[in-house]
């Protein structure tokens, strides 16, 4: 373990505010290695970010440069390596053992820039105030954020407005146009769909929580209510601001013939069209799930495999890639829809 005044002897943590330490810690892997083992190797790419607290590394870069790092050395308060570097490198334990920790890189990047933000903003900015900030971490832990570049992460904090709201308040509402998405800042709430039975809930929300983005995606009505369970406070952005933002760099698009290459190489065709409407034109073996249900048939698609979702607009399968994506599936919309994919396979007959 480390302790936070420890952690501030590291870089680039001792540029962080001390205020925000105890997120980073929650964060923190800690690990322990035997003599020979690798802590990075040359092409094969790592996601963290390490550094050594006891033991000696060797490292020899794919240009050939030799370096040792020791944990009584000043150099072992910098990183041994990082996503960016990390297939550059073969990093070996060359004492008996060596203990050290690690941390996501991409959240480390986007943290530096949140902390830049903070340190910036007015007083009366929204993004200051917070008795607590575990949001920033939920947020820029969203699969959504990760996928941002960096340089664009600090326009997501600079955009953000903020609102109090009380137990019982329904932020959004099934069935309404959408206008917003919201980040839960602070306080508990639920989200609820209407069946033939009733309103019924089906997930629970909780702060660094992002919701009510599909609608801004597909450009389609809420599919969902989100009630507060508790009083809290709620951050907001505009469709606008998150279509230049978000949806703009999580939703990949592919072609018609790149999707019949993917296909052939394991790739799943998703359509998330109604029901009725795969039924009257569908493709043999695509598998059918409506737009408004992948949250719930999660577990039926295969993570493993590469996903391209398709319908007759480009805003369902637009909300279906980022939906998958969020959740973490290498996943594509494709260009064109059904009808274009079916002209395309008529062509190459």
């Amino acid at each position: 373990m480390i302790s936070v005044e420890e952690l501030q002897e590291y870089y680039p943590f001792n540029k962080i505010q001390f205020k925000f330490f105890p997120l980073l810690l929650k964060e923190l892997e800690f690990f322990g290695v035997q003599k020979g083992e690798k802590l990075y190797a040359i092409n094969r790419r790592a996601e963290n970010t390490k550094y050594l607290t006891k033991g000696v590394i060797q490292v020899t870069t794919d240009k050939g440069r030799e370096k040792t790092i020791k944990s009584t050395s000043l150099q072992s308060k910098y990183p041994i390596g990082d996503a960016n570097k990390s297939n550059t490198m073969d990093a070996v334990v060359a004492s008996t053992q060596a203990t050290g920790f690690q941390i996501n890189s991409t959240l480390l990047d986007h943290f530096l820039v949140w902390n830049d933000c903070y340190a910036k903003a007015a007083i009366d900015s929204p993004i200051r105030g917070h008795r607590k900030y575990e949001w920033v971490m939920g947020l820029l832990k969203s699969q959504s954020v990760q996928m941002l570049p960096q340089g664009n992460v600090g326009e997501l904090f600079d955009v953000l407005e903020s609102k109090p709201v009380s137990s019982g308040d329904e932020i959004i509402s099934e069935g309404d146009p959408g206008d917003y998405c919201y980040i839960l800042a602070r306080g508990q709430a639920e989200v609820y769909k209407c069946g033939s039975n009733g309103e019924f809930k089906v997930a629970d929300l909780g702060p660094g929580d992002l919701f009510g983005e599909s609608a801004l995606v597909s450009e389609e009505p809420r599919n969902a209510s989100v009630r507060m369970s508790s009083d809290g406070l709620v951050m907001w952005l505009s469709g606008k601001t998150f279509g230049k933002l978000l949806k703009a760099h999580v939703v990949r698009w592919i072609t018609a013939e790149e999707t019949l290459e993917k296909i052939t190489q394991g790739a799943t065709l998703l359509d998330v069209r109604e029901r009725d409407e795969f039924q009257q034109m569908g493709i043999q073996g695509c598998l059918n799930i409506p737009v408004n249900e992948i949250y719930s048939k999660l577990s039926t698609i295969d993570k493993s495999r590469t996903i391209i979702t398709c319908s007759d607009m480009g805003s369902r399968c637009a909300s279906a890639a980022f939906t998958l994506a969020t959740k973490g599936y290498d996943v594509y919309a494709l260009q064109g829809g059904i009808n274009g994919l079916i002209r395309t396979l008529d062509r190459l007959a």
